[in-house]
């Protein structure tokens, strides 16, 4: 299955899930880096979602993979071992530039949709700045 990038034109003050990315690439909790690699590039995106028992339980980004290997002990570790678990999440009718404020004050680029305790979806910092960018030529 690929996941692709969804272009939509919207607005800032648009819902997320106009945006969001859908499905959302997820691996487990006891996945080994090299598929949690596997499965970013495989897919061209920056980060998975991780879930232990179908329940999401964390978020693993490239940048978790590259201080793992800086370490040099990216062999034995598991999704688990280097993923955020202190998540931000946003729902589904939150305005996009709401979500922006989130991104940039949690420090994360990759913010999971969360509908009814569910993944609904993902939206990335990239898709974000598209938004924003035609706003701001729109507007000179």
């Amino acid at each position: 299955m690929t996941y692709g990038r969804i272009v939509r034109q919207v607005h800032p003050r648009e819902p997320v899930h106009l945006l969001m990315s859908w499905p959302v690439a997820a691996v487990e909790a006891t996945d080994s880096l090299a598929d949690v690699g596997r499965t970013l590039a495989d897919n061209e995106i920056g980060a998975v979602v991780v879930l232990l028992d179908g329940c999401l339980v964390g978020v693993v980004s490239e940048r978790d993979l590259t201080t793992a290997a800086g370490h040099g002990d990216d062999d034995r570790l598991t999704a688990a071992d280097v993923m955020a678990q202190n998540l931000v999440t946003v729902p589904p009718e939150a305005p996009l530039v709401e979500a922006a404020r989130i991104m940039r004050e949690a420090h994360v680029r990759h913010l999971p949709v969360i509908s009814d305790g569910s993944i609904a979806g993902m939206l990335s910092m990239r898709d974000l700045f598209d938004v924003l960018l035609r706003q701001a030529e729109y507007r000179t």
